[in-house]
């Protein structure tokens, strides 16, 4: 499958220091579709350091194989344990990192705002996102693990928004554009 002129390979990441769900999707053929997706694991039994390596690592081959145009990643949510979300700003600062070295621009989507833009309920159940995303997506199986289909989640709401996410100037993408070309034809 090859990405339409135009669309960008998105990168969605679910960041975990155990297993880190990825999905690269990009408009194929008018429709948005998975070029791949699954979970990176690193075993329990490494330090922190040394999973955070692993998977970032694994990020790395796939930054080199896919070459995304920008990234999705989950925002940390802060629920009533405090280490989980600590374990997960420790994840997202690797993975921010490796993604910052590639050049990849990352955008950030709260839990709540991916449900709502794939699901249409900011507190839709994991398995419901797994079956939309499956059906937004044409794939014939629903996609495993559940980090997986979180990642895909993540690509699919940035696929969305991508005309309301602000650029380097501050401006949504597409304004930056028209006024570049305003400003190029002249008065």
């Amino acid at each position: 499958m090859r990405a339409a002129a135009g669309s960008p390979v998105v990168l969605g990441l679910d960041p975990g220091t155990r297993v880190m769900g990825w999905a690269v999707v990009a408009r194929v053929d008018g429709r948005l579709r998975s070029l791949g997706h699954g979970a990176l694991r690193a075993p329990a039994a490494l330090p922190t350091g040394g999973r955070l390596l692993r998977l970032v690592e694994g990020v790395r081959a796939l930054l080199a194989r896919y070459e995304p145009a920008e990234a999705a990643l989950e925002e940390v949510f802060y629920g009533k344990d405090a280490r989980a979300a600590q374990r997960i700003g420790e994840a997202r600062g690797a993975l921010l990192l490796a993604l910052a070295e590639a050049g990849v621009p990352v955008c950030h989507y709260a839990n709540n705002v991916v449900k709502r833009a794939v699901a249409g309920a900011g507190r839709a159940s994991k398995e419901q996102v797994r079956a939309m995303v499956a059906r937004l997506l044409g794939l014939t199986e629903p996609p495993t693990p559940l980090d997986a289909s979180d990642a895909l989640g993540l690509a699919i709401c940035h696929h969305q928004r991508r005309g309301l996410v602000a650029g380097p100037a501050g401006l949504p993408p597409r304004v930056a554009a028209a006024l570049k070309a305003a400003r190029a034809r002249g008065p």
